[in-house]
This record gives structure tokens, C-alpha cells and sequence, in this order.
């Protein structure tokens, strides 16, 4: 009887560790985009906290600056001042700046939005699906896309004033 017991008792903890093996690879070894330099950068349509829709799309023929972050990132909030402070002037050049939030509630996203004045388009990535596509996997993380829809480059990390301003020269559109 007892013998039966353990072998039953076995059995459920094998199936339990088989099946908690199972998810963890299944979630981790995921294929994740990598979007690099030279490659089309993938479209997609999210909405920002006030329901709009932000579609890349509608920014062909304009220089982009894609970059993902988070409230709780202190480069990303950095970064965030530097191009708040040059997003006039590079608008009036032909370069958009959207800003992807990772996945973090509308109110957190609005409240740092409304406090830290932020002008451009920040959409909320609900799920990851845009974030997983372009293999997003630290904060900050950026792609520079030129007017032709092109990655020219990515980075990942905290950058200085000069860093960024450097990065939005690279995408304004030839002709602007």
C-alpha cells in the first residue's frame, strides 16, 4: 500500500515538474524580433492614454525617433527631458518622437505625462507585442527610422544631451 502511494505521489510530481519546465521554456525561449540597423521597420498601431491611435505608418516620409521606456527608469526619464527640450525644433526639421511606454497603467502613464509636460506621442504597449517585435529587452531602448521607413540605428542604455541630439540630426529627412 505504501509502496502504490509513493509511486502515485511520484508520478503527480513528475507531471507537476514536467508542466512547470514546460511553461518556463515555452515563456522564455519565445522568439522575440530583433529589429537592427538596415532592417524595415515593423509597423504598428497603439493607442496613447487619451484612446488615440499612434500608427507608424502615418509618419512615412518623416524622420522618427522610436524609443521605449518606463516611469520607473531613471535614463529613460533623463532622456526624456532632453528630448522634450529639442522636440519643437526637430518637429519644424521633419523628425517625430513617439514614445512607447512599456506595458504600465494609463493613470501612472498620464500622471508622468501631465507632470513632466511631455509633447509627443507616448502610446501604451499593453501587452508587449509591439516591444517584443522590435526585441525590446532592456530600457531605454531606441531605433532611429529614416523617412523611407529604414532602421539606420539602435541603442540601448542611457545616452547624454549630445547623444540625442546627435541621434535626431541623423534622421531629418534629406531636403528639410
Amino acid at each position: 500500500m505504501k509502496q502504490r502511494r509513493l509511486i502515485i505521489r511520484s508520478t503527480i510530481l513528475l507531471v507537476m515538474v514536467a508542466a512547470i519546465g514546460y511553461t518556463f521554456y515555452s515563456h522564455f525561449s519565445e522568439d522575440r524580433g530583433l529589429v537592427n540597423a538596415g532592417d524595415e521597420a515593423p509597423d504598428f498601431i497603439l493607442k496613447d492614454v487619451n484612446g488615440e491611435e499612434v500608427h507608424l505608418e502615418d509618419y512615412e516620409g518623416q524622420g522618427v525617433y522610436l524609443t521605449f521606456w518606463a516611469t520607473y527608469c531613471s535614463y529613460c526619464r533623463n532622456k526624456m527631458e532632453y528630448l522634450k527640450d529639442h522636440y519643437d525644433e526637430y518637429k519644424e526639421k521633419g523628425v517625430e518622437i513617439i514614445g512607447v511606454n512599456v506595458n504600465e497603467s494609463t493613470v501612472q502613464v498620464q500622471r508622468f505625462i501631465d507632470r513632466h509636460n511631455v509633447p509627443y506621442p507616448n502610446p501604451i504597449d499593453r501587452d508587449m507585442l509591439v516591444g517584443n517585435a522590435y526585441g525590446v529587452t532592456s530600457l531605454p531602448h531606441t531605433l532611429l527610422i529614416d523617412e523611407n521607413g529604414m532602421v539606420i540605428e539602435r541603442t540601448i542604455g542611457g545616452k547624454t544631451e549630445a547623444d540625442v541630439v546627435a541621434a535626431l540630426d541623423k534622421i531629418v529627412p534629406e531636403g528639410s
